[in-house]
């Protein structure tokens, strides 16, 4: 008994090299506990490539906080990824998927893919818009002419700025999606009667020299064409509608000066001639001018709306101001400069114009994810986005999903391709970001895209901040 006791008495090597042989092996199964917590975080959800990256801890390799933060991945982001991995079983091969998680791409399928983009392709053109042009850009329409007392002799000028929303006070009320924030050019005529001004002894003529003259983009189909988008011109005054015919003119320039002859006439002020169209002599003074709203809510209406002649207009704006002409392409070369300029990536990007309307636009799942994270979901970028079940084009979409009115996205339909792209909060300030596109015959059909868009949402929808490090650690 003497002898078995000296065998264990503590202290003894023997004890010590036991219980060190013991700590030993528990530090070993923790950090192995560890890897595979990881290494499962690591799920492949396609067939190109999907996973996350742990971000390493500053401690020690038995610190407590490291399994804490293993642990609230496995739970928050494993689980995303798990149910992501079904939306990408619905997807059609000519697609795209990127999702993006605190600052970690955690789903891509085919991210590199050049895909017709539809109306996703609105967040570049007002990415490189507020890039080029600043949030607080404002679009000036004037009138020039020659005062004396209570007359304007000669001709009175109606010079278009580009403003994209332009609009008499009843042209909101007809449209499907109400222009947000009009510029209303009754304040112009509210300005001439400030003046005094009484009587105009020429004619309304209406200038849009500010861009060139291409009502279209020359690609587009004849279905597309004033249905959807244009004619456009510098100076555009209800997306060139005249509230008394069911036709758009083919110069909105024209209906524009007629529209505010009429306007005019209501109000009083007697006008000797007749409404046709010109360019201004460059010293002739300002009679009055009114400023859009800011390019943040412009852009806003653009992306909540899908507004296909502000981004068209937009377009023109930045070639305007970069290289001094107002065109469409000359805004194509400017907006792939921008994006450059932006360290962004832009293989595979083809833009023939501003709003996707056009089916040889190109963009990448990748590209339009860049510019959701640079944004954060809360810059003007985020802020424009329609709301699911909500606002603007997600106004009757995806409510009855888990992410409801807290998905914020940008949508894009055109035969064969069809597109949703923007980002999900899952907590005061935190956002998931994705981009995904559909691409290939059938797929604008509401059969094939809704249960793509839904799993998607659900799956977002699922995702919380919580257990997070502070809710698991001891």
């Amino acid at each position: 008994m003497k002898r078995a006791n000296n065998k264990v008495r503590l202290g003894s090597p023997r004890v010590v090299a036991t219980l060190l042989i013991t700590v030993l092996l528990v530090g070993s199964s923790i950090i192995g506990v560890a890897y595979k917590f990881v290494d499962d975080i690591a799920i492949s959800v396609s067939a190109n490539h999907s996973s996350i990256d742990v971000h390493g801890i500053n401690a020690s390799l038995l610190n407590a906080r490291r399994a804490p933060e293993v642990l609230s991945n496995e739970i928050r982001i494993g689980g995303l990824l798990h149910a992501l991995s079904e939306t990408v079983k619905l997807m059609p091969d000519q697609s795209c998927l990127t999702v993006s998680v605190e600052g970690q791409r955690i789903t891509t399928v085919k991210p590199n893919l050049p895909v017709i983009p539809a109306s996703n392709m609105k967040l570049i053109t007002a990415s490189a818009a507020l890039e080029v042009l600043g949030p607080d850009y404002v679009f000036t329409t004037k009138v020039v002419g020659v005062s004396e007392g209570s007359q304007i002799v000669g001709d009175l000028w109606l010079v278009g700025g580009g403003d994209p929303v332009l609009s008499t006070v009843g042209y909101p009320a007809t449209e499907s999606y109400p222009t947000l924030h009009p510029t209303n050019i009754g304040a112009l005529i509210d300005a001439l009667v400030a003046a005094g001004i009484t009587e105009i002894t020429g004619s309304i003529v209406g200038d849009e020299s500010r861009y060139d003259t291409e009502r279209f983009t020359p690609s587009l189909g004849l279905g597309v064409r004033t249905t959807e988008v244009g004619p456009l011109g510098a100076l555009l005054l209800n997306d060139g509608v005249v509230l008394a015919s069911p036709i758009k003119p083919d110069q909105p320039a024209l209906s524009a000066a007629q529209e505010f002859l009429r306007l005019l006439n209501e109000r009083g002020i007697v006008v000797r001639g007749v409404a046709k169209i010109g360019t201004a002599s460059v010293d002739l003074p300002v009679v009055a001018s009114i400023n859009s709203a800011p390019l943040s809510a412009i852009v806003e209406e653009m992306l909540t709306n899908s507004d296909n002649n502000t981004a068209e207009l937009l377009l023109k704006e930045i070639g305007l101001q970069k290289m001094a002409t107002g065109t469409r392409i000359a805004g194509a070369q400017v907006v792939q400069t921008t994006l450059q300029e932006m360290g962004l990536v832009i293989d595979g990007l083809v833009i023939v114009d501003g709003s996707g309307l056009d089916r040889g636009n190109r963009a990448t799942c990748a590209l339009l994810t860049s510019l959701l994270e640079r944004d954060g979901g809360f810059g003007v970028l985020g802020s424009g986005l329609a709301i699911a079940g909500q606002t603007g084009t997600l106004h009757d979409l995806l409510a009855d999903t888990t992410a409801s009115d807290r998905l914020h996205a940008k949508t894009g339909t055109l035969t064969g391709a069809k597109a949703l792209s923007g980002y999900v909060m899952y907590a005061p300030d935190k956002a998931a970001m994705f981009s995904l596109i559909l691409n290939g015959s059938g797929v604008s059909n509401q059969g094939e895209y809704r249960p793509i868009w839904n799993s998607l949402a659900n799956s977002l929808g699922s995702l919380s901040e919580h257990p997070s490090v502070t809710d698991i650690a001891p």
